[in-house]
């Protein structure tokens, strides 16, 4: 009986203080709403066959740790006479996943790296529906990174973010497209 009460009294503190800890790191998570402006470099198969499309979006980040964030991404790319024929492609990709940056949050210059996972939607004359090759909705990758500019409290700045966006829609060839996305957006904090 006595092993097990001292055991208690030398656990009990220690929990008490892990708790506290916890609880007081997860006080302070802060969420960041914003918008860009998005270039796609994308490809109809592996012999290019490249062409541009613009669009904007939408990103929400919430932060988990210093170092680590939660995003969803949106992003609504379009592109008007891509080949002689005047076909036309507008893809919306909506990508979920973390952030990671290495510095501490206050420090004015952010670089970051990210990995997100989720799908992507083609709509169009060059859509795989409008082909014949297949279905609209596909599998979508987006890993790179960027750099984040804090301008106060609550607003900040991502001056340039690049990234690698895989999509699988079907193109006759090897149903994958390996585009090239650059970004320009600003972001304002709601909660800190």
């Amino acid at each position: 009986m006595f092993r097990i009460q001292s055991r208690t009294h030398f656990l009990l503190p220690i929990l008490a203080a892990a708790l506290t800890t916890g609880a007081a790191a997860q006080s302070s998570h802060p969420i960041d709403l914003g918008a860009n402006y998005t270039y796609i470099r994308s490809n109809t198969g592996p012999d290019c066959g490249c062409f541009a499309l613009n669009g904007g979006g939408a990103l929400v980040q919430y932060g988990l740790s210093r170092h680590l964030a939660a995003v969803a991404d949106l992003n609504v790319t379009h592109a008007s006479n891509i080949t002689t024929e005047g076909y036309t492609l507008t893809q919306t990709a909506y990508t979920f996943g973390a952030r990671y940056t290495p510095v501490a949050p206050e420090y004015q210059i952010q670089p970051f790296g990210e990995f997100l996972v989720g799908a992507a939607h083609a709509s169009g004359t060059l859509a795989p529906s409008s082909t014949g090759l297949g279905g609209s909705n596909t599998f979508a990758l987006q890993t790179g990174g960027g750099v984040r500019v804090l301008l106060g409290n609550r607003l900040m700045v991502e001056p340039i973010r690049a990234d690698y966006l895989m999509t699988k829609f079907a193109n006759n060839t090897n149903d994958r497209q390996n585009d090239f996305r650059l970004s320009i957006g600003v972001l304002f904090r709601i909660k800190r």
